[in-house]
């Protein structure tokens, strides 16, 4: 059976599976080239979007009956996680970071009436999680935006929320390890003082951002065990992540 397609074809969206009495919730956005991409602003050197091509197939000559496929993306492509390094010159990279910070306490803010491109201040945070919240959470920030995603449009990123300064320092001095987004992060307060302010500052203060979400409605519990391990990388910035949610 598990070597079927028809077993592989199953939908998988959220997991109807038990660990240790839990329900897994997969909070993790599909990598399909048919609806995903990302932006190439200013400063690339090449575009890379996300694609699979295969090396080889099962009825090649001398292939031993296997079929490989290569995957060309950039690291940031889908659910992942930022290291510091990807904002701060010399920052500390995906290897250097403790497996602890991918796997423990996290809640959601739910933060849905928000949509579209309202700014997420101190007060709408501290209104959201203020009573719940605790040094070394991982904070989920919901919007319900990505469970529609359209392939990373304008329009998308138009329509997304944007976190105030004020509420990227409440994030900061609440001591969170961890800051997930089910819209566009990139947005920013009109007048910052700097693109990508708000991720930038969690960077410079080793807080790991992870864009990329979805299906965050589908949590429904007050606290839960968030699980989102990156890829044994050395010396990279980012690593795609398969989060899911133990509830």
């Amino acid at each position: 059976m598990h070597g079927t397609k028809d077993r592989e074809a199953e939908p998988r969206t959220v997991g109807a599976f038990a660990a240790g009495g839990k329900a897994i919730v997969d909070i993790s956005l599909e990598l399909d080239p048919k609806n995903f991409g990302m932006r190439t602003p200013a400063g690339f050197t090449k575009d890379l979007q996300f694609a699979m091509e295969v090396l080889k197939e099962h009825d090649a000559p001398g292939g031993a009956g296997q079929i490989v496929r290569g995957v060309h993306m950039r690291l940031h492509a889908g659910s992942h996680v930022d290291a510091p390094e990807h904002n701060v010159r010399g920052g500390t990279q995906i290897h250097q970071l403790p497996l602890e910070t991918f796997i423990g306490e996290a809640i959601v803010a739910d933060l849905r009436d928000k949509m579209p491109s309202r700014a997420i201040a101190a007060a709408d945070l501290e209104k959201a999680i203020g009573g719940r919240v605790r040094r070394g959470d991982r904070v989920l920030l919901r919007t319900d935006h990505n469970n529609a995603y359209d392939g990373g449009s304008d329009a998308w990123m138009k329509a997304s929320p944007y976190l105030t300064i004020g509420a990227t320092q409440w994030l900061i001095d609440r001591g969170v390890v961890i800051v997930g987004y089910d819209f566009y992060h990139g947005n920013d307060e009109p007048g910052a003082p700097r693109v990508f302010h708000n991720s930038r500052t969690l960077s410079e203060h080793g807080v790991v951002t992870m864009p990329y979400l979805k299906n965050l409605d589908r949590i429904g519990a007050e606290r839960f065990t968030l699980i989102a391990l990156p890829l044994n990388i050395i010396g990279a910035e980012a690593s795609p992540v398969r989060a899911v949610a133990l509830v």
